[in-house]
């Protein structure tokens, strides 16, 4: 047994503890991602989950339904102190975890500096593309990539630029793509009935699942319902997520004359009943990674609207008839209509999104257990 075993506190044959570290678990992608890889997991490993500042509304979901996820409460405010860290480490020893995986800012400048005091390997996940950092923040983040043992990168092209950018050694990378439940994230068999169940209206319905937050350009969708409501046609959008952005929505929604026209649901859960009854699922964002909600929705059969940046691009290939241009209103009233009046364009959007590879869970589980076996090995 090798040292980082031993310091692990791993007996010979029982799993070993990967334990994926937030300061909360909210809805989000990065959570998402993470409770749904680690249910996938080879035998040989058991994911746990460490929240060090809160459960958050995911982590409660899945401690309730007997995951085992941590409150270890290292992480109060936004400083961190060198007293936090060790206590983490120490948690850690004391839990025999044999490896930590992080993926969001605060989580990586505690995994991978109490991994190197507890003796054991961390697992740096940059789940999003690459984009500029302010001086101190991206001053910490080359410390955290210099003190994981691996890192594990959205795409080929994040890769490339933190070896470039960075330099990170290819050999200390991974290209593991964001994965989706494959059992959850089908087609629905009635989509009438569902809408009925969930209390939503008839005609056309365009929504999303997201975050009400800026960078989602929610502003846009009520705009270009708004002006589809002027010319007479009956659309309602539906935005499904919370955010500090939903009162400044819900006063653009009243001034714009559509307030029963955008429907605020809030966080709900389980997400994919909501994205199966929509009749288009619109991603306006100015800014994405590799969406989840956007795999989401391709994996349930819905036509996608979405804005032609980076992320959604390499998601849906450039060639994709439902792309638009995340400022232009206008552009996006007009597929919105043109699906109302083709009845091939649905259709259309369907067969090209037929083409994306959805990366699903167990297989995405099965990227990183590979990588958790050599770091131990």
């Amino acid at each position: 047994m090798n040292e980082i075993s031993q310091k692990a506190g791993m007996v010979l044959g029982a799993p070993r503890k990967t334990a994926f570290v937030f300061a909360g678990m909210p809805m989000g992608g990065a959570e998402d991602f993470a409770l749904c890889a680690g249910t996938h997991l080879t035998p040989g490993f058991e994911a746990h989950f460490a929240c060090l500042r809160e459960f958050g509304r995911l982590g409660e979901e899945a401690r309730d339904m007997g995951r085992p996820v941590h409150l270890v409460r290292v992480f109060p405010s936004r400083w961190i102190t060198p007293w936090q860290i060790q206590h983490f480490a120490d948690w850690l020893m004391l839990e025999k975890i044999s490896l930590v995986h992080s993926q969001t800012h605060h989580a990586h400048i505690f995994a991978t500096r109490a991994a190197r005091l507890a003796g054991i390997p961390s697992v740096l996940h940059q789940q999003k593309t690459l984009e500029k950092l302010p001086a101190r923040r991206e001053k910490l983040f080359r410390a955290c990539l210099e003190r994981s043992s691996h890192v594990v990168a959205l795409s080929a092209r994040t890769a490339g630029e933190l070896t470039s950018m960075y330099g990170v050694p290819k050999s200390k990378v991974s290209v593991v793509p964001n994965g989706i439940e494959q059992s959850i994230f089908q087609p629905a068999s009635d989509r009438m009935m569902l809408r009925r169940e969930l209390g939503l209206p008839s005609g056309l319905l365009i929504g999303t699942v997201a975050r009400l937050h800026p960078h989602k350009n929610h502003a846009l969708t009520i705009e270009a319902v708004a002006r589809l409501r002027s010319e007479g046609t009956t659309v309602t959008a539906v935005l499904v997520g919370e955010g500090a952005q939903r009162a400044e929505l819900e006063n653009l929604a009243r001034a714009r004359g559509v307030s029963d026209a955008v429907i605020f649901a809030g966080g709900k859960r389980p997400v994919a009943p909501w994205i199966q009854a929509l009749d288009l699922f619109v991603l306006p964002s100015v800014w994405e990674g590799q969406p989840l909600a956007l795999l989401q929705a391709v994996a349930c059969g819905i036509p996608v609207l979405a804005s032609r940046i980076e992320g959604n691009v390499a998601v849906l290939g450039a060639d994709h008839p439902g792309l638009f241009y995340a400022g232009d209103a206008g552009e996006l009233a007009k597929l919105m209509k043109e699906s109302l009046r083709n009845r091939e364009f649905s259709p259309r959007l369907i067969m090209r999104q037929n083409k994306v590879i959805i990366p699903w869970s167990h297989e995405v589980a099965e990227q990183l257990a590979t990588i958790y076996q050599s770091l131990l090995s």
